[in-house]
């Protein structure tokens, strides 16, 4: 009799444990999905938009919302891009992938930047692929002062009054107003959540409206950056960012650089239209192919190793391919913590954002944040390194491997200096963090734990498994 209420009282505990805890961690009916896991609710998105005029669009659009007068950043010739590396015509064709140039209402040509390609486009050993993370921008200095540089010669040029100071004035705003929060200790981390949080903390959250200088909620001292995910992988997921924040409508997630410079809802309706396009563009992205030879038969044994270690949360490929849009726990994955705790306990942004025109307009979009690391797909991931969501491990053989992962690491940020056998950036071991090109994962937000699956194989299964995963 006892033993029986005892069984009832502990079944009524773990029910209230699984659907009343605060992370929404749940037992898996599945035997497929993995102890510490869940499945992120199914979402589908748009499919109305021409891939075509997404492709534009992200080449040649007006998302940012304003710039630099085009012949004042042209003055700069050393910005200039000479490969035309998204093959643009007129005076876009000069302009790195970071800057889009266009004519606005009044007449003004306008570089406008960051772009989205200025973080999903990059080299792997000479060869340019829009859609990649770029692993090599540095945001370890403060920009703040480069456009009040900027501001006196358009001032001195044009004058406060004409249409080309009004152009600039909203992404100088903007731009003066992220600086502090963007500045990162090394390079080739990125700050997109601190730029966003930092911008969306000066505007209204219902009409999107710059809030006279004043922010809305305090905004964090702390800044924790993060790898740049390629866009390719976003048409199979069902929610974005490392986290699984980014829930519901992608079009919205993605338009999100625009709050730097964005007027008000009316612009960002229009961009949310366009951005329709964008997301046709993303659902025809495929991830590059590995450019050099394949074993063969050892790609074979590769796949069998991947399948009974790595396809339960990572997914399958071939004929019977399925992503499983897991979010797994942090204590599983073991990976650095803190960028995950960062939104869990710094939540005035998500709440700004739940309360904004992008959650509470159709089609609606949420934030979401959670204790927990969404594994992802596996496609072009020999393109995609460095690895884990704060690209604290080189390369694939050294996170397959974690007592080879360096405590300090430096590349050159040359983008021939790509290793296709060890799959990753060649790097030196350093004894210390002696620059800002030097990777270190002493520091919080970039440790280099965790993900430690592949140290139960041996040399050769972790060769064989690197030789299949070239082929994803």
């Amino acid at each position: 009799m006892y033993t029986k209420r005892y069984l009832y009282l502990f079944s009524i505990l773990i029910f209230f444990l699984y659907n009343f805890g605060k992370d929404e961690w749940i037992v898996p009916n599945d035997p497929e999905i993995p102890v510490g896991t869940s499945v992120l609710p199914t979402n589908v998105q748009s499919t109305e938009g021409d891939p075509a005029k997404g492709w534009d669009y992200l080449r040649y659009g007006n998302f940012i919302g304003g710039g630099i007068p085009l012949a004042s950043y042209t003055a700069f010739k050393r910005n200039l891009d000479k490969e035309n590396l998204l093959q643009r015509e007129g005076p876009s064709a000069q302009l790195p992938p970071a800057f889009n140039t266009y004519t606005n209402a009044a007449g003004v040509q306008i570089a406008s930047g960051l772009t989205c390609f200025a973080c999903h486009s990059g080299k792997v050993n000479g060869q340019f692929i829009p859609g990649l993370g770029n692993s090599t921008l540095d945001f370890t200095k403060n920009t703040g002062a480069l456009f009040n540089l900027v501001a006196l010669g358009i001032r001195n040029k044009y004058g406060k009054k004409s249409e080309e100071w009004k152009a600039f004035e909203p992404f100088m705003r903007g731009g003066k107003a992220i600086s502090p929060y963007i500045v990162l200790p090394f390079r080739g981390i990125n700050p997109a959540f601190a730029l966003e949080q930092a911008s969306v903390a000066h505007r209204q959250a219902a009409n999107l409206n710059w809030n006279d200088g004043e922010t809305t909620f305090d905004i964090p001292k702390t800044t924790i950056g993060s790898d740049v995910p390629p866009l390719w992988l976003a048409k199979k997921k069902y929610a974005l960012y490392y986290n699984g924040m980014g829930r519901g409508d992608f079009t919205k997630l993605l338009m999100q650089v625009s709050v730097v410079a964005v007027e008000d809802t009316a612009t960002a309706r229009q961009m949310n239209t366009d951005f329709k396009d964008v997301m046709a563009w993303l659902q025809n992205l495929e991830a590059p192919k590995y450019p050099g030879e394949i074993d063969a038969p050892l790609a074979a044994k590769g796949r069998r190793i991947y399948a009974q270690n790595c396809q339960a949360c990572h997914g399958r490929y071939g004929e019977e391919a399925n992503y499983p849009n897991l979010l797994v726990e942090l204590k599983k994955v073991g990976t650095d913590s803190a960028y995950a705790n960062y939104f869990m306990e710094n939540i005035a942004f998500s709440n700004w954002y739940n309360q904004s025109w992008y959650a509470q307009s159709i089609p609606r979009s949420e934030a979401k944040p959670s204790r927990g690391y969404v594994a992802p797909p596996l496609d072009g991931v020999w393109a995609t390194a460095p690895y884990l969501h704060n690209g604290s491990v080189p390369d694939l053989e050294t996170l397959l491997d974690s007592k080879l992962r360096p405590k300090f690491w430096k590349r050159s940020f040359d983008d021939k200096d790509y290793d296709l056998n060890k799959i990753g950036w060649k790097y030196s071991v350093e004894a210390n963090a002696k620059d800002k090109e030097t990777y270190n994962t002493t520091l919080l937000g970039y440790g280099n734990g965790g993900h430690t699956y592949g140290d139960i194989l041996d040399a050769e299964e972790r060769k064989a498994l690197l030789e299949y995963l070239k082929r994803l």
